[in-house]
């Protein structure tokens, strides 16, 4: 496993710049949050461990666990439930598989989340997918990095002579609305489930970057059928992820969905969404069904 620049606490494992102060009271906060929860569960502590990396504020897992009234670290101590939490495109669990061989540890089969591998994946599970050879195809397509959330997307306009062996190429998918707006799906997959579905709106001459302006909710139902659905869960199954968002778009072209991206340290709800109580409360529901 690559070396973290983490500043060891008594309670959780923190970034490696986090001032000595910020720790401490980081570690304060966690022990008297653990008593409430104790109290809370007559005696028991339930506990998360996601490792290696500890989850941000911002991220859905530390929501999640809040509204579970679940202790989360990203100490090896004893656990109810045990996640491999890295933010990083190839990972590595030998470390997770250490300490947690003997149990389940979700998405710890997740180690590989390239654009590469997703697009093979994609090609298995759904029969197409979005990869063209860029000195050969002839036309607009689309360049990016092959590692995740870097948004960093470019048009270009094909055949090129020297393909850049960091990045990926693929068609333009047209997800646009209207003249001024493209949208995306963000699908969180929980075991075998899709618990709700966020579109996340873009302006268009920023639809390569994660600025979103407006996030709308909706039932799965609403945008993806039943084979959509099962095609999405295979889809992360075959990834090796028991939890986690995917980005989704679909191609007016053809009317097909496409899975771009693969998140397993998810921040959410999205910023802009106005019901953010309401997703925390179904994702919850979700989690404690799939895997609590």
């Amino acid at each position: 496993m690559k070396d973290h620049p983490y500043r060891y606490g008594f309670r959780n494992n923190y970034r490696g710049n986090m001032p000595l102060t910020e720790m401490l009271l980081k570690d304060l906060i966690d022990f008297f949050k653990s008593l409430y929860y104790r109290f809370h569960h007559k005696g028991e502590l339930p506990t998360i461990v996601v490792y290696p990396d500890f989850p941000s504020k911002k991220t859905t897992i530390y929501k999640i666990a809040k509204a579970l009234k679940y202790r989360l670290t990203n100490k090896p101590v004893e656990a109810n439930l045990v996640i491999y939490f890295e933010d990083t495109t190839i990972g590595d669990t030998t470390n997770i598989e250490r300490y947690y061989g003997n149990r389940r540890i979700l998405n710890g089969a997740c180690r590989d989340i390239s654009k590469q591998k997703v697009d093979a994946t994609h090609l298995t599970v759904l029969g197409y997918n979005t990869f063209i050879d860029p000195t050969k195809y002839v036309g607009t397509a689309l360049s990016k990095s092959d590692d995740n959330a870097k948004h960093d997307g470019q048009a270009i306009l094909c055949p090129i002579a020297s393909p850049d062996p960091s990045k990926i190429y693929q068609i333009i998918l047209d997800n646009t609305v209207n003249a001024e707006e493209v949208v995306d799906m963000r699908v969180p997959v929980y075991g075998s489930h899709i618990p709700l579905v966020y579109q996340k709106y873009k302006r268009m001459n920023v639809r390569y970057t994660n600025e979103v302006h407006r996030t709308t909710l909706h039932r799965t139902d609403e945008l993806l059928s039943s084979n959509e659905q099962d095609q999405i869960i295979a889809f992360a199954k075959m990834m090796g992820a028991d939890w986690c968002e995917l980005d989704v778009l679909r191609h007016r072209g053809d009317g097909k969905i496409y899975i771009v991206d693969l998140n397993k340290t998810a921040y959410g709800p999205p910023a802009e969404l106005p019901q953010k109580e309401e997703a925390v409360a179904l994702l919850t529901a979700s989690f404690r069904n799939a895997f609590v």
